[in-house]
């Protein structure tokens, strides 16, 4: 594990000497960014999308699109990994375990019903439990743009997430010049929390070479009324790339990631010894001066989640302790092609072959001791195409998608009773006109997604392939306003035919239903005078589980969040109210693979601060206090606090609550 001491030295005095030794540095990290920049005009940039410098509510600016610069400090303080910086984009929650380990939840669906790239690479938690979903081993902050596309509206990055797509992208670019870039940040919060950040680049006119480190550690908070939640954890990660770009628009890319890390929970007995992950990548794209063909882009790839969970600190005859571990294999070749100025397609083949491993003890060294036992297998190939065709002011997008998974079940899994083998033909697509006249654009789309079960309700299932194959029908329109108030509305309608619920009351707690979910978000941004502005948005999901006439489980209440800026010079402040309703639609001991509806939650209301100084281009100082009356609360979809050995057994909440009043402050430095 990388020393966090030695790390936040280096994020502190790296930045400082590189800029001494390097007195083109600025100028070469500034022209690197602005071609970035130039390759993808809605990428956020260092000197761009800071006109709020403290996130409280990301909106769409497309249809069904939301673009988010994940650099920049967010309120609530997020948890280190990509849930808690999704929960900042309206339509979001994230179902709390401790201070590690959240999981999202996008309209009312969670699991595998939202597809997680990272930087390109399909990456699955390993742990049944889901201690480690798949945003557990995302740093936001070391990426250069988060993408969010809601509902079945592409069919381009692998499976199709019926809920949505969400893309964690880093910049592919050489350097024009002999030169460096880079940044550090530091942030210290309540609870002990701290978080580092360094970043650098270094090339020439065609080479570069990137380092990144990051982590973070934080003790067990207390909520609004002083008790003490089970969370602790602590987290190292470390990336490197090398690449070659000849041109602007041609580069090949080594990368390499690694990190570790531990973590405790409020829910549950076990405690995550082991939560580490190694992945590497190459990518190689081009473009092509060709009447048809504009471009070539592959990336294979490989990544290996391994986690310890055990309660041996409990000591007894009951200790016990599982190591599973997960090993994933992937490529996509994608090829643009050009019809004419106003039809352009992407066409392309992925593959993803993903095998989970298990083994355990009594004891560490039992454990350490024991072989792998490979338990469960699925590789999938997609071939897709996806479309974009102007007319006139306006533009219809399509897709279509096939799919063939080929699932096998494993060692102790098999069972002479059972099919151990399945082979899936899926087919998923969606077409989308957006329309624009003036200030407005408005849009409706529809979508079509099939999926599988996945590894955690295979093994709620009875740990047999018996689950029929999920489809998801959905409506979404919408309307974007660009003028004097910036507005965007969002609604959805999404008939889901064999949802694959939850339901620990039954046995086996997996089944099939038909469920429908429909609402929508809303945002509304008000520059009313010199220096303020005002942002207001709005979500909310019903659901309903149509075979059983019951509610849909684990989908969030209505939610709002009131925001008022003051930005001046470089000076910046703003409050933020966020509301969230009572939810007594619920069915109790009913969800998905992350949760279930332990009974009706009462709303709450959390007030918070922030501020911010940035006193050139490569300082920034931000700040805040969340929670600022010490709320005790807990979300409609958090999980049950019954674990929390932090406080006695007679003591311990009904669910695991959210922070109470926590102090924060982060300090950045680019160059």
């Amino acid at each position: 594990m990388i020393s966090v001491a030695v790390a936040v030295q280096w994020a502190l005095w790296a930045p400082t000497a590189l800029a001494m030794i390097q007195d083109k540095a600025m100028l070469g990290g500034d022209e690197a960014t602005v071609k970035a920049a130039a390759d993808a005009p809605q990428r956020c940039d260092k000197h761009s999308c800071d006109e709020v410098i403290v996130i409280v509510a990301d909106t769409m600016q497309q249809a069904l699109t939301t673009v988010a610069n994940p650099k920049l400090p967010r309120q609530p303080i997020p948890t280190f990994d990509g849930s808690g910086f999704l929960k900042t984009i309206p339509g979001f929650n994230v179902t709390r375990k401790g201070g590690a380990g959240g999981d999202i939840s996008l309209r009312g669906m969670a699991g595998s019903r939202i597809s997680v790239l990272n930087d390109g690479q399909q990456i699955g938690g390993t742990c049944g439990g889901r201690m480690d979903p798949p945003t557990n081993y995302i740093a936001p902050d070391t990426y250069e743009q988060v993408t969010v596309i809601k509902g079945p509206q592409t069919v381009k990055y692998g499976p199709v997430g019926s809920a949505g797509t969400v893309l964690f992208e880093r910049d592919h670019y050489g350097m024009d010049q002999a030169g460096s870039e880079g940044r550090a940040a530091l942030t210290l919060g309540s609870f002990d929390r701290l978080d580092y950040v360094t970043e650098i680049k270094v090339g020439d006119g065609q080479y570069y070479s990137s380092l990144d480190l990051n982590g973070s550690e934080s003790d067990h908070y207390k909520d609004g009324d002083g008790k003490p939640i089970q969370s602790r954890y602590d987290r190292d990660n470390l990336s490197a790339a090398f690449g070659w770009a000849p041109s602007d628009d041609q580069v090949v890319e080594l990368s390499y990631g690694q990190s570790s890390g531990s973590a405790e929970y409020a829910d549950r007995t076990n405690k995550a010894r082991v939560i580490d992950n190694e992945n590497g990548s190459l990518l190689a794209k081009t473009a092509l001066d060709q009447p048809l063909l504009k471009q070539l882009e592959f990336q294979g790839y490989w990544n290996e989640n391994d986690h310890i969970m055990d309660n041996f600190d409990k000591g007894g005859d009951d200790a016990m302790g599982m190591n599973p571990r997960r090993t994933t294999y992937g490529a996509h070749l994608w090829a643009e092609l050009e019809f004419d100025r106003n039809w352009q397609a992407t066409v392309g083949v992925d593959f993803i072959d993903s095998t989970q491993e298990m083994r355990g003890g009594k004891t560490l060294t039992q454990l350490h001791a024991a072989a792998f036992n490979k338990v469960f297998n699925q590789q999938n190939v997609g071939l897709f195409v996806e479309a974009e065709h102007r007319l006139g002011t306006g533009t219809l997008f399509s897709g279509v998608r096939y799919d063939n998974w080929q699932t096998t079940l494993l060692g102790s899994w098999a069972s002479g009773a059972k099919a151990t083998d399945n082979s899936d033909d899926l087919f998923s697509g969606f077409v989308r006109y957006q329309y624009d006249i003036g200030q407005h654009q408005y849009y409706a789309g529809l979508g079509h997604s099939e999926r599988i079960a996945d590894y955690w309700e295979v093994m709620r299932a009875g740990k047999t392939l018996t689950l029929e194959t999920e489809q998801t029908n959905q409506l979404d329109i919408g309307w974007i306003y660009s003028g004097a108030v910036e507005l965007t509305t969002s609604l959805f309608y999404a008939d889901l035919q064999d949802y694959i619920l939850i339901d620990v009351n039954a046995a086996p707690a997996a089944r099939n239903i038909d469920a429908t979910l429909f609402g929508g978000e809303a945002s509304a941004k008000y520059d009313f005078a010199d220096n303020w502005n005002a942002l207001a948005t709005v979500a909310y999901s019903h659901g309903d589980n149509d075979s059983d006439d019951v509610a849909l489980g684990q989908v969030s209440p209505l939610e709002g969040r009131l925001a008022l800026n003051y930005q001046r010079q470089n000076w910046s402040f703003g409050a933020l109210w966020r509301l969230v309703a009572q939810q007594d639609r619920v069915a109790e001991g009913q969800g998905n693979i992350v949760g279930q509806d332990l009974g009706e939650t009462a709303g709450f209301g959390v007030v918070s601060f922030n501020g911010a100084w940035q006193p050139s281009d490569q300082f920034r100082l931000s700040f805040g206090i969340d929670n600022v009356l010490d709320k005790q609360y807990a979300e409609h979809i958090a999980k049950s606090g019954a674990g929390n050995d932090a406080l006695p057994i007679n003591q311990r909440t009904r669910q695991v609550n959210e922070p109470g009043r926590s102090g924060w402050i982060k300090l950045g430095y680019e160059f």
